[in-house]
C-alpha cells in the first residue's frame, strides 16, 4: 500500500442503463463493474466500510435529487 486511502483518482460518468454488477471478493470487500467487460468496463473495489459510506452518501443524494425534482414539478 502506498500509504493513502485512495490509490487511483478517476472521473467517470455512469448514465442510466449502464450495466452495473458486483462480486464479493472476500469477506471484507466487493468488486463493482460498470459497463461491459472487454468493451468499456470500469472496475473498482470497495472495502466493507467504504461501501457502507458510499451507500449512505447515495441514499442522501437520492433524497436530495428527489426533493429538487418535486420542487421543480410542483
Amino acid at each position: 500500500m502506498l500509504g493513502a486511502n485512495l490509490i487511483v483518482s478517476s472521473y467517470v460518468v455512469i448514465r442510466a442503463g449502464c450495466p452495473v454488477a458486483m462480486s464479493i471478493d472476500n469477506t471484507d470487500q466487493v468488486q463493482v463493474t460498470c459497463g461491459t467487460i472487454g468493451v468499456d468496463a470500469f472496475e473498482f473495489v470497495l472495502q466493507r466500510e467504504a461501501l457502507r459510506a458510499l451507500v449512505e452518501l447515495g441514499t442522501d443524494a437520492l433524497a436530495e435529487i428527489d426533493g429538487v425534482r418535486s420542487r421543480c414539478a410542483g
